[in-house]
Formats: structure tokens, C-alpha cells, sequence
């Protein structure tokens, strides 16, 4: 996976992919590659460990159940 640097961005190519934020319906496809992303970082920091999306999504459920991380409730933009 290539890791994108937003400030290399064209500026038209900046306000498509901010567009594409704001948009929130693609919320769910977001999640899941922020999943994925988390998976493979934590296999970049640990090769014993499997990525696993799904071990990603329940360690966050967890963290969020116990308080241990707290989410804002959504606006118009997330950033």
C-alpha cells in the first residue's frame, strides 16, 4: 500500500478528495479501510501478529465500550 501525502496534492484533485469527505454515505467503505490500514501498520510494528480487520473493528468496540477512547458525535465534517 502506498501511503498518500495529501499536500502533494493538485488543488482540484484536493477539493475531489475533500468532496469525497464530506460525503458521509461512503462512511462504511472509510471504516473498512481504516481497518485494514490499522491491521497492516500493527503487522508493520509486530510481524508475529495477522492483520486482522475484524480483531481492529472489536479492540475499537472495546475501547470505546470501557471509555477508554471518546467520540464527538458526528457533524457535517469529521476532520
Amino acid at each position: 500500500m502506498m501511503w498518500q501525502d495529501i499536500d502533494d496534492l493538485e488543488q482540484q484533485e484536493y477539493n475531489d478528495v475533500w468532496e469525497f469527505a464530506q460525503d458521509t454515505s461512503n462512511i462504511k467503505l472509510r471504516y473498512v479501510a481504516a481497518l485494514s490500514i490499522i491491521a497492516n501498520l500493527a503487522n508493520d510494528l509486530d510481524p508475529q501478529l495477522l492483520p486482522n480487520d475484524e480483531n481492529v473493528d472489536l479492540s475499537i468496540c472495546k475501547m470505546i465500550m470501557d471509555g477508554a477512547i471518546e467520540i464527538e458525535s458526528l457533524s457535517d465534517s469529521i476532520h
